[in-house]
């Protein structure tokens, strides 16, 4: 197994984002500041341990054996930024409970940042991959729009 897989990783900051941004959409605007962010990182760790376990068993299915050590590690590593991707959102959230900011308010900021933290990974994954002009363009729209699917979902349901 390589040491330790990018592209799993990428992959897994840009879920945590859509995941994020999933619970800031659907929470109550009756829920205090914290219980968002308690809800958010259980939520984000059961996406996490699953994720994890799935990379897990196809691992081993793959190499046909039990894995070693050193690859379990990297396998439970390389799904972290799932997590690690609400770090942000958390922080803002914070921030916001501290100056005594409304709940509906602070989860319609804080979701607003978490669009944009979309359309940065988005130029971020583009740039990595080589696109330019239009194309990083559509890339940056594409990830960016996620965000904004999002808080369009919260629209309807609030």
């Amino acid at each position: 197994m390589p040491a330790g897989d990018p592209h799993r990783r990428s992959a897994a900051h840009l879920y945590g984002l859509i995941i994020t941004g999933a619970v800031l959409a659907t929470a109550s605007n009756d829920f205090r500041l914290s219980r968002v962010a308690v809800i958010l990182l259980v939520t984000l760790a059961i996406y996490w341990a699953a994720e994890t376990y799935v990379h897990w068993i196809a691992a081993r299915s793959l190499v046909q054996r039990a894995l070693h050590p050193d690859e379990r590690r990297r396998i439970v590593a390389d799904g972290w930024p799932l997590v690690a991707a609400s770090g942000v959102p958390l922080l803002f959230l914070f921030l916001e409970a501290l100056v005594g900011v409304e709940t509906s308010v602070a989860l319609d900021l804080t979701l607003a940042v978490n669009a944009v933290l979309l359309f940065v990974a988005g130029w971020q994954m583009g740039k990595a991959g080589g696109l330019a002009g239009a194309q990083l363009a559509l890339s940056v729209a594409a990830t960016g729009s996620l965000g904004l699917l999002l808080i369009a979902l919260k629209s309807l349901m609030h």
